[in-house]
């Protein structure tokens, strides 16, 4: 500790000294200061408790206490103070996260949350019992009340428990089991009675949305239209509406259609789909909601693959560095704007008028990044894949090798979660970004301990 606790402590004196005059605020923002019923809970409580001045201050603290820990426990497996603060600086390093700290956005929050989660695997892996298991599905839960990424943390908890089978008795790997999931259970469950009386019995959510922005995207076969009037109005948007859409996405080379799917499907949630929410004007937001993802799951549901390749652009884009500055996209991407004006929507989607022209510089070094970025995206990949293939098998790893698996499994479901119900802002993968680099500095470490000992034993013998 004599090397992470100074240098969590002096992260946490920068990012202090360095705050803005006020926070950084922006349009996500305003619905967590208020409370927006389509937001989960968790955030906006943590703004009321503290205040959006007082979130700046917090926010950067918890964060550094949280590494602390996180560092103290990777001392505690590997027995390498220098991984550690490798582990430490590897999340302090996530791209913009030091301006997250002082933003009114779940970044900051849910990244704390998933540190303080990796930090309880890490002491799970060393001693596995059902009441510690108690603590780290807390701290899952309440990650979901701040983020929705966090559900894709149950399937990590169950692999964690089925990872160390070998050392428990039928008896107490069912109680884990059981400590996995009644936590996790109780604390949402707890989350959504208090948003039926925080919003006045009208709790809502992003859900529909992003299904009915995923279903506009998606060209799917005519169908006889709803007996329902509303639905049938709706369903005939999602076939001619938003049409103009999925031509241009059709025409684009891979690279500018994955851009611009970003921006159409953001748009879909919002402005684009004022039309089709103007039809149910007469209808409170929580029931609009309803109808839009009641309508898109059967436009969905007629063309599954076509959601599947959907899933996997957001995914990929997901692992995207500055997608907009990269040497093969931006000139790409200008290119194909200019020779399609107007686009559809255009306004709403790009918040541009129709003189403005709209280019984007390329970089070199994005390149670079993405070279990095890409390899991260492989390593932890297999590492996630090993995982899940130790805890079938009923193969035993090391500790190391055991977290780093654990790690990318979080990393990775989170992801595969965010693609499947939202578009692929790379700032979601920030959330990520601890376990992202807890997995790949472990599995590093373990191979090459495993690597030196096998030599040990070779010279030996």
């Amino acid at each position: 500790m004599a090397v992470v606790l100074p240098l969590c402590a002096a992260y946490a004196l920068w990012c202090l000294v360095t705050l803005p005059a006020g926070p950084i605020i922006t349009p996500d923002s305003e619905h967590y200061l208020n409370a927006s019923p389509i937001f989960p809970l968790g955030y906006p409580l943590f703004l009321y408790i503290v205040g959006a001045r007082g979130a700046m201050l917090v926010q950067p603290i918890l964060f550094s206490a949280a590494l602390a820990a996180l560092g103290r426990e990777t001392i505690r497996v590997t027995r390498s103070t220098w991984l550690a603060a490798a582990v430490v600086a590897g999340a302090m390093l996530a791209p913009q996260v030091k301006d997250f700290h002082a933003s009114i956005l779940t970044e900051s929050l849910f990244m704390s949350a998933v540190i303080v989660f990796l930090t309880l695997m890490m002491r799970f892996v060393q001693q596995p019992s059902w009441q510690l298991m108690v603590w780290v599905a807390t701290v899952v839960g309440l990650s979901a009340t701040i983020r929705r990424t966090g559900f894709a943390f149950v399937a990590v908890l169950l692999v964690m428990v089925l990872l160390q089978r070998h050392r428990l008795s039928r008896s107490k790997t069912m109680l884990c089991l059981v400590a996995a999931a009644a936590p996790f259970v109780c604390i949402i469950a707890t989350e959504q009675f208090a948003a039926g009386i925080v919003h006045a019995g009208a709790p809502s959510g992003l859900m529909g949305r992003h299904l009915f922005a995923k279903a506009a995207l998606l060209e799917a076969p005519p169908v006889p239209l709803p007996s329902d009037p509303l639905q049938a109005l709706l369903a005939q948007d999602l076939d001619q509406a938003y049409a103009p859409i999925r031509e241009l996405l059709d025409r684009a080379p891979r690279d500018v259609r994955a851009v611009l799917t970003i921006n159409y499907e953001t748009c879909l949630q919002g402005p684009c789909a004022d039309r089709s929410r103007g039809v149910m004007s007469d209808r409170a937001e929580p029931a609009q909601t309803a109808i839009l993802g009641a309508v898109a799951v059967q436009r969905i549901a007629r063309v599954p693959l076509a959601f599947a390749r959907l899933t996997a652009m957001h995914y990929r884009s997901l692992w995207t560095v500055d997608r907009l500055r990269h040497p093969d996209t931006a000139p790409a991407l200008t290119q194909f704007i200019a020779a399609n004006r107007p686009l559809p929507f255009e306004r709403e989607a790009f918040r541009v008028d129709p003189d403005v022209t709209i280019a984007f510089t390329s970089s070199n070094r994005v390149r670079y990044m993405q070279w990095g970025i890409g390899l991260l995206a492989i390593v932890t990949a297999a590492l996630a894949l090993y995982g899940l293939f130790a805890a079938v098998a009923k193969l035993p790893l090391p500790p190391a090798m055991t977290i780093a698996c654990q790690s990318a499994l979080a990393a990775h479901g989170g992801l595969i979660f965010t693609a499947l119900l939202a578009a692929g802002f790379s700032r979601f993968t920030i959330g990520l970004w601890p376990a992202i680099t807890t997995a790949a500095l472990l599995g590093l470490w373990g191979v090459g301990d495993l690597a030196t000992k096998n030599t040990k034993k070779t010279v030996n013998s």
